[in-house]
């Protein structure tokens, strides 16, 4: 959850947790976290109603909907393990949110990134800490390393949109553009 910290320190942010399909709501943004199993995860998101409730609020167009890393992966399209890194079951279809696919894979990355967030031009920082590779078809460059490297994508109407950087709120310009949209 230290990818919600840095929206504590915003007088204007009123931030919850959510565990419920019922204690959902209809938030301005909803912010899916890494998670340490992102199948399992997903699972519970759909048992639990919640995967539906997103769906739901993501059609309507009024709540901004974010991965993290793991988030990330669960809002795309699917999410295949073939190495068993997380499941037997091979993989799962994601809330198909986002036109991305993921593969699990036995390296994981580790790594400290900056990247430029394109809509904004603004600089954020974080670090990767991932076993899967995610591509698309036409989801758009969100978060550009300097090394041309994606680590985020997002819909065309930016409402829908995931990164590979744990951390991206911490950088207060762009944490503030984000709350301010």
């Amino acid at each position: 959850f230290t990818d919600f910290d840095a929206f504590r320190r915003e007088p204007d942010v009123h931030l919850r947790i959510v565990r419920s399909a019922a204690e959902l709501g209809s938030p301005d943004a909803l912010i899916l976290p890494g998670s340490k199993n992102t199948l399992g995860d997903l699972d519970y998101l759909k048992r639990s109603g919640l995967a539906t409730r997103i769906m739901q609020l993501a059609a309507a167009g009024r709540t901004e909907v974010a991965g993290i890393c793991g988030g990330f992966q669960m809002i795309g399209r699917e999410i295949r393990d073939p190495a068993s890194i997380e499941s037997a079951a091979g993989g799962a279809a994601g809330l198909g949110l986002l036109d991305v696919q993921t593969v699990m894979l036995p390296e994981k990355t580790l790594l400290r990134s900056r990247a430029r967030h394109a809509p904004s031009g603004l600089d954020v920082h974080g670090y990767e800490i991932h076993h899967g590779q995610t591509t698309t078809a036409s989801a758009l460059a969100l978060f550009v390393r300097a090394d041309g490297e994606s680590v985020g994508l997002t819909t065309a109407d930016g409402r829908t949109w995931g990164t590979y950087l744990h951390g991206v709120f911490d950088a207060d310009e762009f944490r503030r553009w984000f709350i301010d949209r």
